[in-house]
């Protein structure tokens, strides 16, 4: 095991301490909230902002306090939900930033909803896929982009797979396993993967 990737798993696992000591009032477990997840939660905002917009650093601001908020209230009392809960509290903010700016034309929003789905599920669906596609390109290791990809995202067959990428196809599944971990690593790191 890597070394990134022991740090990683320290970090996600170690919530439960950091949630009860923000409710007790402890003003260091709050800038060690700050500390533990702003990278995280700008590296979202950027994905879910156009490019260059100067309004990232007010959302990242905004993410930051208003999760800390509902941890000095208690509001948020699953420590495990809570990267899933930074997330969709950048979705929510960024999302709330656009339609402000933006006027909505009723009678196109209608025309798109599909059944029983509505345009805030279909935004956050769109915005998660997004992410997700952008943390797969940022797996440092190309046979792990490429196999999961083609396997998982293209649906081609394990046979075509082992002959392209020269892969045994004993070890097939021991190198998907592999490449999936080393993506759920990503995931967490950006506090997603209660999510999917």
């Amino acid at each position: 095991m890597s070394a990134g990737y022991e740090q990683t798993v320290t970090l996600v696992d170690g919530h439960s301490d950091l949630v009860a000591r923000i409710v007790a009032g402890d003003r260091e477990a709050e800038r060690e909230f700050v500390q533990r997840f702003e990278r995280g939660v700008r590296a979202l905002v950027r994905r879910n902002c156009r490019p260059g917009d100067p309004i990232v650093d007010d959302l990242i601001q905004d993410v930051l306090t208003g999760v800390l908020e509902r941890l000095r209230a208690g509001v948020i009392r699953d420590s495990k939900a809570l990267p899933a809960y930074v997330q969709a509290a950048v979705v929510y903010a960024t999302n709330a930033e656009y339609r402000r700016r933006k006027p909505i034309e009723p009678n196109a929003v209608v025309e798109h909803i599909a059944d029983g789905e509505t345009p805030a599920s279909r935004a956050q669906s769109a915005q998660l896929a997004s992410v997700m596609r952008e943390l797969l390109a940022e797996l440092p290791v190309a046979r792990d982009r490429e196999v999961l990809k083609r396997f998982y995202l293209d649906e081609q067959d394990k046979d075509s797979l082992c002959h392209d990428l020269s892969i045994d196809p004993s070890h097939f599944h021991r190198v998907v396993f592999r490449a999936r971990e080393r993506y759920r690593v990503l995931l967490e790191f950006a506090g997603i993967l209660g999510t999917v």
